[in-house]
């Protein structure tokens, strides 16, 4: 898990930051395995979102198994959960408009969402995700 899987989203959440040849971001498979990999690497860190207030929650539940193969969480490889409380407003609301938008965009076909998760939502979330899995997994990724 910290050798492969969280480097490899961490990469792709990275890659999708730079267009690799597409007309628009938007348009970028990089960007859309990127706000996916983002969402996948905020939901392993124990955040979440919640529809009916558009903010943050904590997102904590899972199912430990011998093997850790079903919804594996930070603390299940030795990190710790991010505390909602450690997160600025400007980065918790960056991070709603990212998790809202991934929801919108890419787990879902919707239509007329008004979700912002565009380029600039993108480009915001990216360094605030990357700082949270250093902080709550000190030492312990490689890459």
């Amino acid at each position: 898990m910290l050798r492969q899987h969280i480097p490899y989203r961490a990469q792709l959440l990275t890659d999708g930051v730079r267009p690799l040849g597409a007309i628009t971001q938007q348009d970028n498979q990089a960007f859309e395995a990127g706000v996916v990999s983002g969402r996948i690497l905020l939901s392993f860190l124990g955040v979440g979102f919640e529809e009916k207030t558009a903010a943050l929650k904590e997102d904590r539940k899972h199912k430990l198994t011998k093997e850790m193969t079903d919804d594996v969480k930070v603390r299940d490889v030795g990190g710790r959960f991010v505390e909602l409380t450690d997160v600025s407003a400007t980065e918790a609301e960056t991070l709603s408009k990212f998790i809202h938008g991934v929801h919108k965009a890419c787990a879902h076909f919707t239509i007329g969402s008004d979700h912002e998760l565009n380029a600039a939502t993108y480009q915001q979330a990216v360094p605030i995700i990357l700082r949270l899995l250093r902080e709550c997994l000190p030492n312990r990724v490689g890459h």
